[in-house]
Formats: structure tokens, C-alpha cells, sequence
């Protein structure tokens, strides 16, 4: 593993430095990574001549699906919501209508368009879409990224070959980003994890989790998150440091932390 130190922030009186720990891993340690609170960047960062996919700490968080109760909330105005994933590559990503319900969802939410899913798509991402009836009719889709045991890593020559990997075959998931033309967030988590956990996942990994929205994902059952040196259950001590990003306005109250 390569560390690399993106110093952005530094206060010489007190000694508080603040920067953006990224690391880039050998082929090898994925499962290590995401195991310690590692998760894949969407752009890849120019390192020693080229671009390399690189990963960054964070207070990363997953659901233990062991202790996570699944329910049968498959169902919108009477007819069965269905799930299948796809792997859409940039060129062809209008065809698969999955533009259209983001647009939809920004709207209906009035949100700004600042975390296009689709700006980026690497070959590790994939998109789990919801659809009622028809495959057409797509009512929502989940980008996520794909982790993959170090036998496969070693086996295949390429990351264009392990992309044409089924997730039977991956160590773990992350989901990055919902979008939705209706409110079904509870449903495509439920039908998710379900499905991670037919493929055999002990986890399934929820992204960063900071302020209110890392509050909202402690409530889920089986809710874990990455202190930094551990895996820890305790939803209180997460909920009090999530409360506390929210109050950070300025760059110099970190120092008071």
C-alpha cells in the first residue's frame, strides 16, 4: 500500500494538522481496505506518471447483516418491485433511462445537481435498478462499488475482466449514491442487503458517515461504524460526534475539538 498525505489544512501553534488520508493498494488488499475503514474514490489521482485508483479513510459505516431483520416491502400501488443489476458504461448510460429518474429525483427533492452518478463510472461500479412490471419502467437505481477477494484479484489479469464478475463472486459492496421518482429508500435498502446477503456478504458498506445524514444510517439495524482503529456498534457515541459535524462551520473549529 502507497500512503498518500493531502495536507489542505495545518495550524503550527497548537500542532493540529488536518489533511486527506488516501492510500492506493496493492492488487491484493482490498479486503484488508475495506476492512479498516477504506473505501474506492470515484476519480482516480495522478501518481508517479499516471492515473491510479486510489482510496480514502474515513468514518466509514456498514450494517452487520446478521443482526439485520429483513422485511417484505416489495410491493408499490399493489404490484411486486423488482431488482436487477446492471454495469452501464459512460457512453451508453442515457439508454438505460437511469438519467431521466435522476433528474426526476433532484426535482421532486429540490436538490442541486452536485453528485452526478454518472460523471464517473468505473469498472468497478455497478447499478442495482428498481422496476415495477416492466424492466423500462424504472422507479429508482443504487450506484454501488464492488469489492473483490484476493483469489480473484490474483486470477484475473485486468479489473475490465473482474467487472464482468457476478457479485456471487465479490467480498463486499458499497452503496454510493439512491436516486427515486418515489420515496422508497426503507424498500431498496431492504431489497439491497437482502440481496448481498443471498450473495453470501457478512456486510454491506453504507459510504462515509458524517452529520445528519450519518445519522440517519445509524438507525438502521445492525448498524456499525469505524472509530479508526475499530469496528464499533455503540449508536450513541456515533450520534454525538454526528451532532457535533453539524455545528462545524469554520475550518478553524476543529481546533477546539
Amino acid at each position: 500500500m502507497i500512503h498518500i498525505w493531502d495536507h489542505v489544512y495545518g495550524n503550527q501553534n497548537n500542532g493540529i494538522v488536518m489533511c486527506k488520508p488516501m492510500a492506493i493498494p496493492e492488487s491484493y488488499e482490498e479486503m484488508e481496505m475495506i476492512d479498516a475503514g477504506w473505501l474506492a474514490l470515484d476519480q482516480k489521482i495522478f501518481y508517479e506518471g499516471r492515473y491510479q485508483e486510489c482510496f480514502f479513510q474515513c468514518r466509514s459505516t456498514r450494517i452487520n447483516l446478521k443482526k439485520y431483520k429483513h422485511e417484505k416491502l416489495s410491493k408499490y400501488k399493489g404490484k411486486k418491485i423488482q431488482m436487477m443489476e446492471i454495469r452501464p458504461e459512460q457512453h451508453n448510460v442515457e439508454m438505460t433511462g437511469l438519467r431521466s429518474v435522476y433528474q426526476k429525483y433532484l426535482k421532486r427533492n429540490r436538490l442541486p445537481d452536485n453528485n452526478d452518478p454518472f460523471k464517473v463510472i468505473s469498472d468497478r461500479d455497478s447499478f442495482l435498478i428498481y422496476y415495477v412490471q416492466d424492466v423500462t419502467n424504472i422507479i429508482g437505481f443504487t450506484k454501488i462499488k464492488r469489492y473483490w477477494f484476493q483469489e480473484e484479484l490474483i486470477n484475473y489479469n485486468s479489473r475490465k475482466d473482474l467487472a464482468r464478475l457476478s457479485p456471487d463472486q465479490c467480498y463486499a459492496v458499497h452503496t454510493v449514491f439512491h436516486a427515486n421518482t418515489i420515496a422508497m429508500e426503507h424498500v431498496a435498502f431492504n431489497m439491497e442487503s437482502a440481496w448481498a446477503k443471498k450473495k453470501g456478504m457478512g456486510e454491506i458498506y453504507l459510504g462515509p458517515g458524517y452529520g445528519k445524514t450519518g445519522i440517519q444510517k445509524s438507525k438502521i439495524p445492525g448498524f456499525q461504524w469505524w472509530t479508526g482503529t475499530e469496528w464499533s456498534s455503540n449508536r450513541k457515541s456515533f450520534e454525538k460526534i454526528c451532532e457535533r459535524d453539524s455545528k462545524i462551520t469554520k475550518v478553524k473549529e476543529f481546533d477546539k475539538l
